[in-house]
């Protein structure tokens, strides 16, 4: 089977991610914005913005004097965040529907480059960084989170043993695993930075979900819901059902992640 489909993935799951965040919004949009610390007239480019849950607020704060540009690569996602702006009455705010990797956006422009939960999608992530990076304005900063270990633990794991055990050639390829480990991440920002200082802070959080269907819910707002996208509807269906079941029987309501929050502020020129 295919590898990780990411434009697939989150092009299905806008629905979910977006009422995820919404019952969630300590996971991380409220450490993401924490660390963006926008000022009024700040430029901001957000990629991938998902469904535009700091972008929007952080447009809010920015104010008309500012600007914003969020990129994705689903336009599913697009269209959430659109909807966001609009009911927020916003209109220094930019959307585009791209792969994150081939987006084009001004060099130095920027007082926050915002990155969430996607540069472990990139196929070359050092050359990645290095782009965000080359937006950035002097004085102006980088502001990433990635996953760390144990994501939506230890649900995720009985999800990949679950649909890899309905076909015999799923593969699980986990692509925010190569940037869970903080010396690595610290290395390769400090070459990408030429050696700036790089500020990572770990979080460890619990969410509570509660019910079975807000579980598997859960992790059909995620990555994970890649590995069902290739399934038959009658595995998909026993999936979800086994492990509903899985979550009762264990009377299990919470899922533990890990994140890494990462901030590196520019010399100025």
């Amino acid at each position: 089977m295919a590898g990780f489909d990411s434009r697939g993935t989150f092009q299905k799951a806008a629905n979910e991610y977006t009422k995820i965040q919404d019952t969630f919004p300590h996971v991380i949009r409220d450490p993401l914005l924490a660390d963006m610390a926008v000022k009024e007239g700040d430029r901001i480019l957000d990629l991938p913005c998902g469904t535009g849950d700091a972008i929007v607020r952080a447009a809010q704060i920015a104010g008309p004097t500012g600007h914003a540009l969020a990129i994705d690569v689903a336009p599913s996602m697009i269209e959430e965040a659109k909807a966001k702006a609009e009911a927020a009455g916003l209109k220094n705010i930019e959307f585009v529907v791209e792969d994150m990797e081939k987006a084009q956006f001004d060099a130095a422009a920027y007082d926050i480059v915002v990155s969430s939960c996607g540069p472990f999608f990139a196929s070359d992530l050092k050359a990645f960084l290095t782009k965000l990076w080359g937006a950035v304005k002097p004085g102006g900063k980088l502001v990433l989170c990635t996953l760390g270990r144990n994501f939506l633990a230890p649900i995720s794991g009985v999800l990949l043993d679950l649909a890899q055990s309905k076909t015999d050639d799923l593969q699980a390829p986990t692509p925010w695993r190569s940037t869970e480990d903080i010396r690595f991440l610290k290395t390769l920002l400090g070459e990408v930075t030429n050696g700036q200082r790089v500020n990572l802070a770990h979080r460890s959080v619990i969410m509570d979900y509660q019910t079975p269907d807000a579980g598997w819910n859960l992790l059909m707002a995620t990555a994970f819901r890649n590995y069902t996208l290739e399934l038959s509807p009658e595995s998909r269906a026993e999936i979800e059902a086994e492990m509903k079941e899985w979550m009762r029987s264990n009377r299990q309501t919470t899922a533990t992640c890990g994140f890494n929050n990462i901030t590196i502020v520019k010399d100025d020129a």
